[in-house]
C-alpha cells in the first residue's frame, strides 16, 4: 500500500495523544493488526503484517497487497465475508490462505471488530490476523487419522467377513469366488490375483482374479520368476523408473506388489496386486502414506488368507482320509452310503433312473495266496483306476470292501448301466497289471446290476439287489454281468 496515503488517512485519528500511543503500540505489536475505513479500504497495517506479506509488496500495491496475496480459491469467500460485514456493521471471523513473502500459503484467522467515531458513526473495522497453519495442520492430521481409522475399521470388518465365509468353505475351489468378491471391496483401486502352488510345489498357478483391469502377470509362474517367492517376503515395485521387476509381469505394468502367503512355515502361494486407481495426491508425502497403508493391508490380507487356506487344506485332508480308501483312493463304503441316500431322494423327485453296479474280482483270494498281497494290491489299484476312467464324472465309484467295488450311476437309464457294466467286464479281461516289473496273469470280474426307475418303495435295498445279481453272476460261472429283475424283487 502507499505509505503517504496511509499516513494521511490515519492522521485525523492521531489528534489525541492516547491514539498516538495506541498507534505506536500497534505498529510494534507481536500480532498482525490492520484497520480499514468505512468503505473497506485498508488504511493501516502494522510492521509484522507488512513483513508477513512483504514490505515491497505493500509499497508496490498499497491497499490491494492483501487481496493479491490471497489464495485464488479463497478470494471470493473473503470478499463475500467483508461485504456482509460492511453491510451489517457486525464483528466477523474468517479463515483463508494468504501467501507469505517466501511464496508459501499459510492459513490465517481474521477477527474484525467495528469501531465507531466520536460522533457515533461507523468508521470501519479494526482487526487482527493470526497464522493458524500449525493448528490447521494438526487438525488436518487429526481428520486424516480419524478418516484412516474409520477406513481401517471398515477394511478389518471386510477381512473378518471374508474369514467367516472361508471357514465354512468345504473345498479350495469354493473359496475362489469368495476371495475375489471381498478383495474387490477391500482394494477398490487395485486389481489382483491369488496364486497357489501346485501339488509338487514346482509352479504357482492363478486361481482367481479381481479388479477393474486385466492382470499384467502370467497365469503360471515358476517360483524363481517372482522376487517375493524367492525371498519369502513382500516385493514392492512402485517406482516405475527405478525398481526391480519380477519376470512374471509385463514391461508396461504400473505399480505392483507381490506378497507371499505363508502359514506354519509353509509357503502356499502369493498375493499379486496391481495399482489401477486414479487418485490425485496433493503431496508426495500423501502418496507415500497411501501406498504404505496399502502394503500393510496386503500383508494383513495375505496372513489371513494363509491361516484360512491352511486350515481348509487340513480339513480337506481329514475329510479325504474319512471318505477315501487309502489304497485305491476311491470313495469308501461310508461315503457311498451317505451319497446313495441323497441320490435316491433326487431320483425319486425327478423320476430319473438310478443304477447301481456291484463288482467282484474273481478268485482274488487265490490270486493273493499265489502271488502275495503286494501283487494283489497292484491289481486292486489298477482295477480302481480302470473304474475311474470308465465312468462319468457324476458317477460315484467306491471300494465296498476287500475285492468288492460299487458304482452309483445317477440319472442313468437301464440300458446305459448295463452297457457300462458289460464294457467293464470286457476291459478287465484285457487289463495288464505289472508287479516288480513283471506282468501278472490276467484277471476277470463278475458284475451285478440293479436299477431304479419308478418304484422307490424299496430303494434303500438297491445295494442288496445288486449284490443278489452279483451272486447270480458268480454262480453262473463268473466273468459276466447279471441284472436283478423285477421278478426277483417280488419273490424277495
Amino acid at each position: 500500500m502507499n505509505s503517504n496515503v496511509e499516513e494521511e488517512a490515519v492522521a485525523p485519528l492521531l489528534v489525541d495523544s492516547d491514539l498516538i500511543d495506541f498507534r505506536t503500540l500497534a505498529e510494534d505489536a507481536p500480532v498482525m493488526l490492520w484497520l480499514t475505513n468505512s468503505t473497506g479500504e485498508n488504511i493501516f497495517s502494522n510492521s509484522i503484517y507488512k513483513n508477513f506479506i512483504g514490505r515491497e509488496n505493500v509499497e508496490k500495491m498499497g491497499g490491494t497487497a492483501w487481496f493479491n496475496a490471497l489464495h485464488p480459491d479463497d478470494q471470493q469467500y473473503c470478499l463475500d465475508t467483508f461485504s456482509d460485514a460492511f453491510q451489517t456493521h457486525k464483528a466477523f471471523n474468517m479463515e483463508y490462505r494468504l501467501r507469505r513473502r517466501d511464496g508459501e500459503y499459510r492459513y490465517i484467522l481474521d477477527r474484525g471488530e467495528p469501531y465507531i467515531d466520536r460522533n457515533g458513526k461507523f468508521s470501519g473495522f479494526i482487526g487482527s490476523s493470526t497464522d493458524i497453519s500449525d493448528r490447521k495442520t494438526s487438525e488436518d492430521e487429526l481428520k486424516k487419522s480419524h478418516k484412516e481409522l474409520i477406513q481401517y475399521n471398515h477394511e478389518m470388518s471386510l477381512i473378518n467377513q471374508l474369514n467367516s465365509y472361508l471357514q465354512v468353505c468345504r473345498t479350495l475351489p469354493e473359496t475362489y469366488p469368495v476371495i475375489s468378491h471381498y478383495a474387490d471391496q477391500i482394494f477398490p483401486d487395485w486389481a489382483g490375483c491369488l496364486y497357489l502352488f501346485n501339488e509338487n510345489k514346482s509352479l504357482v498357478e492363478s486361481m482367481t482374479t479381481w479388479g477393474k483391469s486385466s492382470i499384467k502377470s502370467d497365469d503360471i509362474i515358476v517360483p524363481d520368476d517372482c522376487w517375493s517367492l524367492r525371498q519369502g517376503k513382500e516385493h514392492i515395485a512402485l517406482d516405475v523408473e527405478n525398481r526391480l521387476s519380477c519376470n512374471h509381469v509385463e514391461h508396461d505394468i504400473d505399480s505392483y506388489t507381490c506378497v507371499p502367503i505363508i502359514a506354519q512355515g509353509e509357503m502356499l502361494g502369493m498375493l499379486h496386486m496391481e495399482y489401477c486407481g486414479s487418485i490425485e495426491f496433493e503431496t508426495a508425502e500423501e502418496k507415500e502414506r497411501y501406498f504404505d497403508s496399502r502394503q500393510r493391508l496386503m500383508i494383513i490380507a495375505a496372513d489371513n488368507l494363509a491361516l484360512s487356506l491352511v486350515s481348509l487344506k487340513l480339513r480337506e485332508a481329514l475329510k479325504h482320509q474319512s471318505i477315501r480308501d487309502p489304497l485305491t483312493t476311491l470313495f469308501n463304503r461310508r461315503y457311498m452310503e451317505e451319497c446313495l441316500q441323497m441320490e435316491i431322494s433326487k431320483s425319486a423327485r425327478s423320476g430319473e433312473g438310478l443304477g447301481v453296479i456291484m463288482a467282484d474280482i474273481d478268485h482274488f483270494k487265490k490270486f493273493n495266496d499265489t502271488f502275495g498281497h503286494d501283487a494283489g494290491d497292484s491289481v486292486l489299484t489298477e482295477f480302481a483306476n480302470l473304474l475311474t476312467d470308465s465312468f462319468r464324472n457324476s458317477d460315484i465309484v467306491c471300494r465296498f470292501g476287500g475285492e468288492e467295488f460299487i458304482v452309483i450311476m445317477p440319472s442313468a437309464a437301464l440300458e446305459l448301466v448295463i452297457d457300462r457294466a458289460e464294457k467293464m467286464c470286457k476291459m478287465v479281461r484285457e487289463l495288464e497289471v505289472f508287479y516288480d516289473n513283471k506282468p501278472l496273469p490276467n484277471i476277470s470280474c463278475s458284475f451285478g446290476v440293479a436299477h431304479l426307475s419308478d418304484n422307490f418303495d424299496k430303494a434303500d435295498q438297491v445295494v442288496k439287489f445288486a449284490d443278489s445279481a452279483l451272486y447270480k453272476a458268480k454262480h453262473a460261472g463268473r466273468d459276466q454281468v447279471m441284472l436283478y429283475t423285477e421278478t426277483e424283487r417280488k419273490e424277495g
